[in-house]
């Protein structure tokens, strides 16, 4: 299906097929390389973040400050409400949790090379606030087969 999947082009077989859809359709992040923390790449995030629906997480706000990478340094920020995810570029005003590291350990956890809690407990990544919602409050989430299969497309 093109992405994103417009009802008058759901007969589309795949997102990098040109036959059907024409050279008009919608740009998938699978059709182009994104830099990860391009604003490209967030709003590509955001998009496959919106099927994912995990009842069960505890809802809260994590901000995420990337140092290093090639824009400088790139906060987001990742809300949870009611088992929905939303992914924002900037800081926000009040955030349960503060994350931050580098930009190459960003890139291994992102690629499921590296976990956030071996990173955080090697001090490559460096954690301010609840630190309980994230490693229990969001467990569901972040271990959830919906949420791997909306992002496996970006990795």
């Amino acid at each position: 299906m093109c992405w994103p999947a417009a009802p008058a082009r759901q007969s589309c077989p795949s997102a990098t097929c040109l036959r059907v859809c024409g050279p008009r359709r919608p740009v998938s992040p699978v059709d182009m390389a994104l830099e990860p923390l391009s604003e490209g790449w967030l709003a590509a995030v955001a998009a496959e973040l919106e099927a994912v629906d995990e009842p069960g997480s505890a809802d809260g706000v994590a901000q995420v400050v990337v140092s290093g990478s090639p824009a400088g340094t790139a906060p987001f920020h990742v809300v949870v409400a009611d088992g929905r995810v939303g992914v924002v570029a900037g800081r926000h005003p009040e955030p349960d949790i503060v994350l931050s590291g580098s930009y190459p350990d960003f890139l291994r956890a992102w690629e499921g090379e590296l976990s956030v809690e071996a990173a955080y407990m090697s001090g490559r990544m460096k954690l301010e606030g609840d630190q309980v919602l994230l490693f229990d409050g969001w467990r569901p989430l972040l271990r959830s087969s919906q949420l791997r299969a909306a992002l496996a497309p970006l990795r």
